[in-house]
């Protein structure tokens, strides 16, 4: 069968709604989801303006599409509302894969596989700002890629203001421009506009900066495979340098590799901050899909590295403390990590001697 683009969406359409229905909370057993948890956190009793009302522990951009949300009158209308921003994303996100794929003649199954049948897109795409994310930075990269700088680097800085793990992909880029005025404007353009907003908001609200940011800097571990060498939760200080240095030592790997794709390369720093960073929580996955898609290559540990991911949210809820090392969701997790560090290894060997497909494999209708 003819994979094309109306069959992406069509797939895209179908996720989508099964997404929708398995969070939806009218829904008698519906799964866990943080969008509708915010609901009940801090609109339900009355609370209007995050960053004001209530501290949010998202940047701006997040905060903003939650509140557009929560001006339905009830959580069956601030769910749908959310629901369909996050759609319009993945919308997008379909549509900038497909032009990828269709320039660097990749066939559409890739785009099928990672985009619309994964697990993780499937239970996690109406569940936080993820897919946004994703959305934001695909598109950031794929303008890069055709030397349209000043979007590229606005929709950056917007990324940056849903969440903010693109920055460590901001000195990877720059390396890229050869031009020092394009570096520069890069870099004050996708800074700039990141800095104005948060220094607007810390100025309306001074909490702003510790309500937000530093209240994920005093999270504990939350399915970091890590956590089998600092079990006690006394030793999750200590694991955190332990995270900030692996961070430090995978980045400056994957610089001395000097990795032409920008895919390719895209792909290995999301994937070594995923794996050095204190918490993992299972929608992160949904960032480095469509950079999979990109790259079009089916890892050979990926399946069984999509089940340990959906099993983290599958068991979470019943297992009596899921955070504590040995629960069934940590197990999930550690063997999750490993699977993503041998994904990471077959990417990295397997993009020196990947062979092209013929472009009119990868053609869109």
């Amino acid at each position: 069968m003819k994979i094309d683009r109306k069959l992406i969406y069509l797939a895209g359409v179908n996720a989508f709604l099964f997404s929708y229905l398995i969070h939806n909370p009218s829904l008698h057993g519906f799964l866990y989801s943080d969008i509708v948890s915010f609901w009940h956190r801090f609109f339900e009793w009355g609370a209007k303006l995050p960053y004001f009302d209530f501290g949010f522990e998202y940047p701006p951009f997040a905060g903003l599409i939650t509140y557009i949300s929560s001006l339905g009158s009830d959580i069956r209308l601030y769910y749908t509302v959310f629901a369909v921003l996050i759609f319009l994303f993945y919308l997008l996100l379909i549509e900038v894969s497909v032009r990828i794929a269709s320039e660097r003649g990749i066939n559409l199954e890739f785009l099928l596989l990672f985009l619309a049948l994964s697990p993780s897109m499937v239970i996690f795409m109406i569940y936080n700002f993820d897919v946004i994310f994703a959305a934001l930075l695909i598109s950031s990269i794929y303008l890069f890629t055709k030397n349209r700088y000043r979007l590229s680097a606005l929709i950056f800085s917007l990324t940056a203001l849903t969440k903010l793990i693109n920055l460590i992909l901001l000195p990877f880029l720059l390396l890229r421009i050869k031009s020092w005025r394009h570096r520069i404007e890069y870099a004050v353009i996708s800074l700039g506009g990141f800095a104005a907003v948060n220094l607007i908001l810390w100025i309306l609200n001074p909490g702003f900066i510790d309500s937000t940011y530093l209240y994920h800097a005093r999270w504990g571990l939350e399915n970091a495979w890590f956590i089998a060498f600092f079990p006690d939760e006394t030793s999750w200080d200590t694991a955190k340098i332990f995270s900030g240095a692996l961070l430090c030592y995978g980045l400056l790997k994957i610089y001395l590799c000097e990795i032409e794709d920008i895919y390719v390369e895209s792909f290995m720093v999301l994937s070594v901050f995923l794996l050095s960073n204190y918490v993992f929580t299972p929608q992160m996955v949904i960032w480095i899909l469509p950079f999979l898609a990109a790259i079009a290559r089916i890892p050979y540990s990926y399946f069984v590295f999509e089940f340990s991911n959906a099993a983290i949210l599958l068991t979470w809820f019943q297992t009596y403390d899921p955070l504590k090392f040995g629960a069934l969701p940590q197990n999930f997790a550690i063997l999750r990590g490993i699977l993503l560090f041998i994904m990471l290894l077959e990417i990295y060997y397997g993009s020196k001697r990947v062979m092209r497909v013929a472009p009119e494999a990868g053609k869109v209708s």
